[in-house]
């Protein structure tokens, strides 16, 4: 047999191992993408969620900050929501903090203390009475005046109709003492 004879006969054992070579390598390059295109939509829902959470937070502790100085602000102390007129817009308080409940069906609406400043997200906010008032002149505590006062500020943003605190309502609260003279 010839050396032409023996090449031809190698030539045409190797025929299709090309292609094989190259399906398995499209095969594997297939794989990688589709790993990487779905690492990549993982990592935009996820940095979607943490941008969102961060706009709850932002909103709420803007909610927060206002009932605080509406707190702070006030020259008497706040009425009980209870008893009050209904078209009264005075500072006042929905009840006696005794538990970690949020309820936040009667709270107010965010507007700043403008009253014309508006969120990208919807912002709520109440004020709950602790039952702590502190002084030296037990005279305070029949006026309600020259007495430390403490309140719990509790603030909510959602997105949407959320009610609850949890993954679409992210809720906040603070304590905030107050002189009232």
């Amino acid at each position: 047999m010839s050396i032409g004879a023996k090449m031809r006969g190698f030539r045409a054992s190797e025929r299709g191992a090309v292609l094989v070579v190259a399906l398995v390598m499209l095969l594997i390059i297939t794989v990688i993408s589709i790993a990487s295109m779905r690492e990549v939509t993982l990592e935009a829902r996820v940095t979607g969620n943490l941008i969102e959470n961060k706009r709850l937070s932002s909103a709420a502790e803007s909610a927060l900050r206002e009932g605080e100085r509406r707190v702070l602000n006030n020259a008497a102390p706040p009425d009980d929501c209870t008893v009050r007129a209904v078209d009264d817009t005075s500072l006042c308080i929905v009840e006696i903090a005794d538990d970690y409940d949020s309820d936040f069906s009667t709270s107010n609406v965010y507007q700043g203390l403008d009253g014309n400043t508006t969120l990208d997200r919807n912002a709520n906010w109440y004020l709950r009475d602790t039952g702590i008032i502190s002084s030296p002149d037990p005279e305070c505590f029949l006026t309600g005046k020259g007495c430390t006062n403490y309140y719990e500020v509790n603030s909510q943003a959602r997105k949407g109709a959320a009610d609850d605190c949890g993954p679409d309502a992210f809720c906040i609260r603070s304590v905030v003492a107050a002189i009232f003279d």
